[in-house]
């Protein structure tokens, strides 16, 4: 940044633009800024109902196979223990439930591709350390080192996983009340000018981006603008193969007082290799979800800024998300809503739950990355422009600090983390585009996702027309 900016735009109100707010409103240097959010959201609400970072629940963990993301939610968990009513772990936004990791013994592995057990393995030794170094006695973290032990910490009798760890130390956030009582913060400041609205395209003058056309023709300005808006990113800003949407399935089912209190007690519990997870309950309704590759959506945008000055803007095929805001559909592929059902016949000791109907069901768009690694940078092809996304999905748990780090890489003192968040070259210049048709999906390699990469949702959707047409 080359001199403090009189006024910084911010597109998109979920987890990164507003903790980045937060964090300009509490830094001197940024005291005479003016600061601007705008974002789409139906209900008049920030954030949007639909944003990946609202939801019933969030795995709040330090359970990392890298020890930067270790060390990085190791702190923001120091914010979601204080449990005072104002305080963001508060009034039940916050629950140490303990969580369960576990995986299966890869039976293949593709060459330069990681196991959802490597992961495991990884983020147990890190957290381990970790935890000593805090000085928490060790068996705040115990292995399960076979699936009957595994069955034994669940209450289960199924196949959990091959070898897996509870860590006492992790649990869960309740995430659209923990964004509510940011929103609530930043807005307290005075200092946060919100902006219900559409952005149609990035404004730019020469080289310079200079503010966001809105659907309704207004010109919202900026000396910086930051586009914070998650899985929408690539909408606005030409970023094939760095950063892709990916749809991610859940599904809500209603449960007696007497489930609730059994399942309220348990662990959360994922396994890595499926991707399947279910995190305890605070209510009658009990939550099942997979982390997984997730489903593209190619769709042709028309206004997106391209990588540089010298190229114009042409239409091009990328994913975006597909959700209530546009018309998207809330129904689950079949392959989806089989495979959740499969989560909760083997990740619960209740039996039966997987012959409910749902009381709700929900895509969850991540802004993946191949190394899942966040790009929060300036681009590099145009002033004025600084990217904050990439979460691929675990953003959330870093709220109480992940805007001061956002700050810090815009000023150039991001260290460890800002190189891990660096614009990137791209190996693969095929990845997230169209070819004769078809469209190469980016792949998140780090090892925590499960399932099948590259499914499109369309065609998925469009199998299970063809199997209920086939029934007639």
């Amino acid at each position: 940044m080359e001199a403090t900016p009189s006024s910084v735009l911010i597109i998109g109100s979920g987890v990164f633009g507003l903790s980045t707010a937060w964090a300009l409103t509490k830094r001197p240097q940024f005291a005479k800024t003016s600061i601007t959010i705008v974002d789409d959201t139906a209900s008049g609400e920030f954030p949007p109902d639909d944003c990946a970072s609202v939801d019933s629940s969030r795995i709040i963990r330090a359970d990392y196979a890298d020890p930067h993301y270790t060390a990085l939610a190791t702190e923001a968990q120091k914010e979601w223990r204080k449990q005072g009513d104002d305080d963001l772990g508060g009034q039940g936004r916050y629950t140490e439930s303990g969580f369960v990791l576990t995986a299966y013994n890869p039976k293949e592995l593709k060459v330069g591709t990681k196991s959802g057990m490597y992961y495991t393995k990884e983020s147990w030794k890190n957290c381990v350390e970790v935890a000593a170094r805090d000085g928490y006695p060790a068996d705040r973290i115990k292995t399960l080192d076979d699936t009957q032990a595994l069955n034994d910490c669940l209450g289960t009798d199924t196949y959990p996983g091959d070898w897996g760890y509870l860590n006492t130390l992790s649990g869960w956030a309740n995430a659209g009340r923990g964004m509510k009582w940011l929103y609530e913060r930043v807005k307290a400041t005075g200092r946060v000018t919100f902006v219900k609205a559409k952005v149609d395209y990035l404004a730019n003058e020469g080289d310079r981006v200079t503010g966001a056309k809105l659907a309704d023709g207004r010109l919202l300005t900026g000396d910086v603008v930051l586009v914070a808006a998650g899985a929408w990113t690539g909408s606005l800003v030409d970023l094939r193969g760095r950063v892709e949407a990916t749809g991610h399935v859940l599904g809500y089912i209603d449960i007696s007082d007497e489930e609730l209190a059994i399942l309220s007690k348990q662990p959360v519990v994922l396994n890595l290799s499926s991707g399947l997870f279910i995190i305890p309950p605070q209510e009658k309704i009990l939550k099942v979800a997979r982390h997984s590759f997730g489903y593209l959506n190619p769709v042709t945008v028309h206004n997106a800024l391209p990588p540089s000055p010298y190229l114009e803007r042409k239409p091009f095929v990328t994913s975006r998300p597909s959700t209530s805001r546009d018309g998207g559909l809330a129904r689950l592929p079949h392959e989806a809503d089989a495979d959740l059902r499969r989560g909760l016949a083997k990740l619960s000791p209740i039996k039966g739950l997987e012959k409910r109907p749902w009381k709700g069901t929900r895509l969850c768009w991540y802004s993946d990355t191949k190394d899942g690694d966040w790009l929060v940078d300036w681009h590099p092809g145009w002033k004025g422009l600084f990217i904050a996304t990439g979460d691929s999905g675990h953003g959330y748990k870093f709220l109480p600090l992940l805007g001061d780090k956002v700050l810090d890489c815009m000023l150039g003192k991001g260290g460890a983390l800002g190189d891990k968040w660096r614009w990137k070259d791209i190996e693969d210049d095929t990845v997230g585009r169209e070819t004769n048709g078809i469209f190469k999906g980016l792949i998140t390699m780090d090892g925590s996702r499960g399932g099948d990469p590259g499914m499109v949702l369309a065609e998925e959707l469009r199998k299970e027309s063809a199997v209920n047409v086939a029934k007639l």
